[in-house]
């Protein structure tokens, strides 16, 4: 078989040995992240010899060849038209080599073109020495070989012109701006709140300057570029190590420009938490201080990495900021309302209801269903004022949209969960699919709204919707992706949390992904 390619959306990919795999995971080779009817794994192409096999991996809307569905394999041909789920077409064609009759004649007859540029056949030239042609015929000749090579150069000068007036152009319009941090220096120790002081050069095009220590984000300011720096709000990072400070200039037009330089700094910040004395301790046990009675915390370097973990759990890989520290004061401080023993058997309870509503019928993310029901109600079904169900959805929202039309006689508040789960599937699946094309942090943010207010409230987003925080700045949905992250990291890492008798929620849905 001839080189062949897959030719989809515009895009061609070359197929090569070995398997090329094809679903709507970023994961895969050839992937279709904004399709849901795609499969998060659907189908593999193997090279088996000098032939293509396409196999089916089980996908929930199926594969079809030519309009023949697939069962288990077929072998492809030159022309066959591949269809995902009904509705992401793929042609598998045949990498086109270019015939004599396509080439240049100077190319079929040994002669080569110079640089791109049409060069006379030398060889017939050659071949009119010694004939009758006379001499002036030889001389017009070479008048046009000079004319045209005359006007190819030109051409050439006027292409590096306009190349270089481009360049220069977006050179110069490209902000060059410098920072170094002056103070505090290398090596210093902080133990009192501390201004920070830069040297800033070629300012003009700065919009503002971010300061992070260890990637965190904590202040941000304008002209003069400063910020100061409070031991007393990093108690976490007093741990003998050194700290990295760092800063991004960012541009008039919202570009970051992170700057080298670091400065490694210790912090002198630890409290020394005093014993708790009770009765028991008096009688000679070890008392316990107040932080252990507490439980077990975590810090913000600890909430940012499972934050950034809870993102790639979803397909698309979206590249999501978490490192504003306000987000993550907030995500640290709603973890204690879900670090409490037993959820992870409660979950349990509802495992295939879930796993075949959001997976099976509506294709969307395994962990989805999960986390949203972790962060909405702590998988407790009871009713609260007109919520119901695990996801608190309510009966006259559910049917003035039709979210229910695969719930039969049961209702939100059944004890099987099984129509609670179908209808916030569909729903979620309008919201995620329908509206803000495939992107679910968003999606969990707007929860409660119908898909007509959604887009409503979509469209009063940045484009660059990246900065989780600074993208979302409306109350309601600010609290409901804290407690969206709260619950998806507490749920995730139950051993951080000091939760001994609790698993990792995707032990529920790894199959199922």
């Amino acid at each position: 078989m001839p080189e062949v390619k897959l030719k989809f959306n515009g895009t061609e990919f070359p197929l090569g040995d070995g398997v090329t795999t094809l679903g709507r995971t970023a994961d895969n080779l050839v992937s279709f992240p904004t399709d849901s009817n795609v499969s998060r794994y659907h189908a593999e192409i193997e090279r088996r010899g000098e032939e293509y096999c396409l196999i089916d991996l089980g996908s929930s809307n199926g594969t079809t060849v030519n309009g023949q569905k697939v069962s288990g394999e077929t072998y492809l041909k030159v022309g066959d038209k591949v269809v995902l789920g009904g509705t992401s077409e793929i042609a598998f064609e045949s990498v086109k080599e270019i015939s004599k009759d396509e080439m240049p004649a100077a190319a079929v007859n040994g002669n080569s073109a110079v640089d791109g540029v049409g060069a006379p056949n030398i060889g017939s030239a050659m071949s009119g020495l010694g004939t009758s042609a006379s001499a002036p015929d030889v001389a017009a000749g070479s008048n046009t070989m000079l004319l045209f090579a005359g006007g190819a150069c030109l051409l050439a000068v006027v292409f590096i012109v306009v190349a270089g007036a481009i360049y220069y152009i977006s050179v110069s319009s490209a902000c060059d701006a410098k920072a170094v941090i002056i103070k505090p220096e290398a090596g210093d120790i902080i133990t009192a709140a501390t201004e920070i002081e830069v040297d800033v050069e070629n300012s003009g095009c700065v919009a503002k300057a971010i300061f992070t220590i260890d990637g965190i984000e904590f202040a941000a300011s304008d002209a003069p570029y400063t910020a100061t720096i409070d031991p007393s709000e990093f108690p976490d990072l007093a741990d003998g190590l050194d700290h990295n400070l760092a800063i991004v200039l960012v541009d008039e037009d919202e570009k970051q420009m992170p700057q080298p330089g670091a400065v490694m700094l210790a912090f002198e910040t630890r409290e020394i938490e005093k014993p708790e004395i009770t009765p028991e301790s008096a009688a000679g046990d070890t008392p316990k201080t107040a932080v252990e009675s507490k439980g077990k915390q975590v810090s913000l370097i600890d909430v940012q990495e499972m934050s950034k973990r809870l993102v790639k759990q979803f397909s698309g890989n979206a590249a999501y900021n978490v490192s504003n520290k306000q987000f993550l004061q907030e995500v640290q401080k709603r973890t204690a309302e879900y670090a409490q023993e037993g959820y992870f058997e409660r979950a349990a309870r509802y495992r295939d209801a879930i796993n075949v509503a959001y997976v099976r019928e509506q294709n969307l993310d395994a962990p989805l269903g999960y986390i949203l029901a972790m962060s909405r109600s702590k998988f407790n079904p009871q009713k609260q004022g007109s919520d119901e169900g695990l996801w608190k959805m309510s009966t006259d929202f559910v049917t003035a949209n039709a979210y229910n039309g695969l719930c039969g006689t049961e209702t939100l508040s059944d004890p099987s969960q099984n129509c609670a789960a179908k209808a916030s599937a569909i729903y979620m699946k309008a919201l995620v699919f329908g509206v803000f094309d495939g992107d679910i942090i968003y999606s969990a943010a707007a929860f409660g709204k119908s898909p007509q207010d959604a887009g409503v409230w979509k469209a009063a987003l940045p484009t660059d919707r990246r900065d989780i925080w600074n993208s979302i700045k409306t109350p309601q949905e600010r609290e409901q992706i804290v407690r969206f992250f709260a619950a998806g990291i507490v749920a995730e890492n139950p051993e951080k949390f000091g939760l001994k008798k609790d698993k990792r929620l995707s032990e529920l849905y790894r199959l199922a992904m």
